[in-house]
């Protein structure tokens, strides 16, 4: 299936609250693409939603803070997700490159793309065609974590050359040039310096565990908090 993304963002853990955001974030909206709904979530899809939702609970459990409020909503009316609610997932079933326009399918109307949705479609859509990859990854996580050159080369993980700002086309390019220097699955987690990390996995479960188990190492190393 396309890839997924989180929406309806709810705000970072008290635990991530004392940490700078690791973006590098500009002025206006942070979806900084335009959004095109296409349809409702078809019920079929709620297993694979309701196992990313796991993922995604299972990031923030191990300190990975991967949700940012996207500012999809004002203040009065931007209500919490349940943990694992499959609502709480869209679908981006198209993503246009060059014109900026991501199409999606969401149960709610009011449910929209992140603003790195680009960056998911990249890893999963973008990266195996561009550059001819043996196997196309089944699911992609990305943390607003361990985005730094000490981090990086602690974890012996691949960084990116240069620092770009969010959810733009040099975002985007920035992280398939990662791809292209490091095949999937021969490299399955590199680092968007002053972003976060960007994890592949054959499945949600699969994208999970190599987080938890970076999670892991990072607690080790002095990188991550102790839990």
């Amino acid at each position: 299936p396309p890839p997924w993304t989180r929406a309806r963002l709810r705000r970072a853990e008290p635990r991530c609250q004392a940490r700078a955001v690791a973006e590098v974030i500009g002025e206006g909206p942070r979806v900084k693409f335009t959004l095109a709904r296409v349809g409702d979530l078809p019920r079929t899809h709620d297993a694979l939603a309701a196992a990313l939702a796991e993922a995604v609970r299972a990031m923030e459990a191990a300190g990975c803070c991967p949700v940012l409020d996207d500012g999809l909503r004002a203040a009065a009316e931007a209500e919490p997700v349940p943990r694992g609610e499959a609502a709480a997932m869209v679908l981006v079933v198209a993503f246009d490159s060059e014109g900026g326009v991501a199409r999606y399918r969401s149960r709610d109307p009011a449910t929209k793309p992140t603003s790195d949705a680009a960056l998911h479609w990249a890893a999963r859509v973008e990266a195996p065609a561009r550059f001819g990859w043996t196997r196309r990854p089944g699911a992609s996580l990305h943390g607003h974590v361990l985005e730094t050159t000490k981090a990086a080369a602690t974890l012996g993980l691949p960084l990116s050359a240069e620092a770009t700002l969010f959810s733009t086309p040099a975002d985007r390019e920035a992280l398939l040039a990662l791809f292209a220097a490091h095949a999937y699955p021969a490299v399955s987690t590199v680092v968007r310096r002053d972003h976060g990390f960007f994890t592949l996995g054959a499945d949600a479960a699969d994208a999970r565990g190599r987080v938890e188990t970076l999670a892991a190492r990072a607690r080790a190393a002095g990188l991550l908090p102790e839990r």
